[in-house]
C-alpha cells in the first residue's frame, strides 16, 4: 500500500496547491500560477484531472493500465509499475487490467514532480558495511527489502550498477552518447531519484558502480573507440568476444565522466569506478591502442583518467572510489604494466580503494598456499596489509570486497565471509563490502 503523508523531501501536497490556487483566484479575481496546476499539472499525463485536492483520470485511446502505471509512477510512492497497478486495481474496484475509452480511475498521485534527491556529504572514513546489487535488481522492489533487511544487520551501503560490462546504462541518462548506442533501450531503474530518497530515508549510502573499459555496447557501436588487433586490424577481443574500448581516447573517457556527474547531480552518495584498467586476459600483447606504449606507460594513462575524474567529481560533494585487482596490491610490475593500476599513483587521486581480494581468484600455492580459496583469511589480510602500506602516505581509504559466492571453496559457510571481515579490520582498513 502508498503511503498516505507528505514524502520526506516535503515535496507540495495536492490538496494543499489546490487551496492556494482558489484561495488566490478569490483573492485576486485572477487566475494564479498554481491555478492551473489545480486543473491539470505540467505532469499529469493526458486524462488526468485533479478534482478535490485528488487525482482522476479518464481513459483515452490507446491508455493501457500499465502504460498508465508508469506515466504516473513518479508522482506516487510506489517504485514499481506493478505495484502501482496493484493498488489502482484495489482502489477503483478493478477486476482486470482491460480499460474501455472514457472509464475514470482515481490515482493516488502525492506530489506533482518527481522526487530529487541530495547527495548525503560523508567523510572519506566511514564506514562502510555494503553489499552490491545489480542494476536489474535494482529496478525492483528487491532493492528496498535488501535495504530494509540490511539496516536490521547493522549494514549501511549499497553497490547498483549504474553501468555494467555490457554497456548498459540502468536509469534513464540524457548523456546524448547513451541514446546514440542504444544503451538506454530497457531501463530497469524508472525513477532513479525515488530510488536513492527511498535508501537514504533508511539510511543507506548509496553507490553507483560504473564499468569504465569494458563496454561492449560501445565497443560494438563506435569500433572507431574500440581496441585494435596489432595482427589483423580487426576489433580485438577475449575468449568472451569483443568488448573493450580505448582506455585513453578523450571521447571514452568523456563519456564515463558525463554518466558520473549526471550520477552525482541524481543525488548519489558516491561514484564507484570498475574496470578502471586495459585488459588482463586474452592476448594482450596483441591489443593496440591509440598512444605510444612505448613512450606513455599504460599507467599513466589510467592515473591521468582518474586524475581528472576526480578534478570533476570532487567538488560535486560525492566520494570518488576505485575497484582495483586484488594482486595490484603485491605492486608486481608485470601486473601493472598489463592493467595500467599502479597503486601509489592512483591513491593520490581518489577517496576510496577497494582491493578485488577474493580468494577463489589466486592461483594454487600462492603464497604457498595450495588452495588459497580455502584461506580466506591469509589471503585478505596479506592483501590488505600491503595495500595499506603503499597507500598509507596519500590518505586514501581502503574498503575491500570480500567474496560472498562459492566459487573455488571446498566448505563455503557464514564463517567464510566472516574471516575476510576479521581480517580486513585486523589489517587495519575501513569497512568492507560484499560481492
Amino acid at each position: 500500500m502508498a503511503r498516505r503523508g507528505i514524502p520526506a523531501n516535503n515535496m507540495p501536497d495536492l490538496r494543499l496547491t489546490f487551496i492556494c490556487a482558489v484561495l488566490t483566484l478569490i483573492l485576486t479575481g485572477h487566475p494564479g500560477p498554481s491555478s492551473v496546476y489545480a486543473l491539470r499539472p505540467p505532469l499529469l499525463p493526458p486524462g488526468g484531472e485533479v478534482r478535490n485536492g485528488e487525482v482522476f483520470h479518464s481513459i483515452l485511446k490507446g491508455q493501457s493500465l500499465y502504460l498508465l502505471a508508469g506515466d504516473y509512477l513518479p508522482l506516487t510512492d510506489f517504485y514499481t509499475p506493478a505495484g502501482l497497478v496493484e493498488e489502482l486495481m484495489q482502489i477503483n474496484g478493478l477486476k482486470g487490467t482491460l480499460l474501455h475509452i472514457g472509464k475514470e480511475l482515481k490515482v493516488p498521485v502525492i506530489r506533482f514532480s518527481p522526487m530529487r534527491a541530495k547527495t548525503v556529504p560523508r567523510k572519506s572514513s566511514f564506514v562502510a558495511k555494503g553489499i552490491y546489487i545489480t542494476g536489474i535488481g535494482a529496478g525492483t522492489k528487491r532493492i528496498l527489502r535488501l535495504g530494509s533487511e540490511l539496516r536490521k544487520l547493522g549494514g549501511n551501503t549499497i553497490v547498483f550498477d549504474a553501468k555494467d560490462m555490457s554497456g548498459i546504462v540502468f536509469y534513464h541518462s540524457k548523456v546524448s552518447l547513451v541514446k546514440e548506442i542504444g544503451a538506454n533501450n530497457r531501463v530497469p531503474i524508472r525513477d532513479l531519484g525515488k530510488m536513492i530518497c527511498q535508501l537514504h530515508d533508511m539510511g543507506i549510502h548509496v553507490v553507483a558502480r560504473i564499468v569504465l573499459f569494458h563496454d561492449r555496447l560501445l565497443a560494438e557501436k563506435r569500433q572507431d573507440l574500440s581496441v585494435r588487433s596489432r595482427s589483423t586490424g580487426k576489433l580485438w577481443g577475449t575468449k568472451g568476444g569483443v568488448g573493450w574500448v580505448d582506455p585513453s581516447l578523450k571521447e571514452v573517457q568523456r563519456y564515463n565522466l558525463d554518466l558520473a556527474r549526471e550520477l552525482a547531480a541524481s543525488g548519489v552518495d558516491e561514484i564507484q569506478f570498475d574496470y578502471i584498467r586495459f585488459p588482463a586476459t586474452g592476448n594482450t600483447d596483441d591489443a593496440m591502442y591509440s598512444f605510444d606504449e612505448a613512450k606513455t606507460p599504460k599507467h599513466k594513462v589510467i592515473t591521468g583518467f582518474l586524475k581528472r575524474a576526480y578534478r570533476e567529481l570532487n567538488p560535486l560533494g560525492v566520494l570518488v572510489s576505485i575497484d582495483v585487482y586484488g594482486i595490484i596490491a603485491w605492486e608486481k610490475e608485470m601486473d601493472i604494466n598489463i592493467t595500467g593500476q599502479k597503486i601509489d599513483d592512483l591513491a593520490r587521486y581518489t577517496d576510496i580503494i577497494s582491493p578485488m581480494l577474493y580468494p577463489s581468484h589466486f592461483s594454487r600455492h600462492f603464497g604457498k598456499k595450495p588452495i588459497p580459496a580455502d584461506d580466506p583469511y591469509y589471503v585478505v589480510y596479506n592483501g590488505c596489509i600491503e595495500i595499506v602500506e603503499t597507500t598509507r602516505r596519500y590518505g586514501a581509504i581502503i574498503r575491500p570486497w570480500l567474496q560472498a559466492f562459492p566459487l573455488g571453496v571446498t566448505h563455503f559457510r557464514e564463517d567464510y565471509i566472516l574471516e575476510q571481515i576479521k581480517a580486513a579490520k585486523a589489517a587495519s582498513t575501513t569497512g568492507w563490502l560484499l560481492w
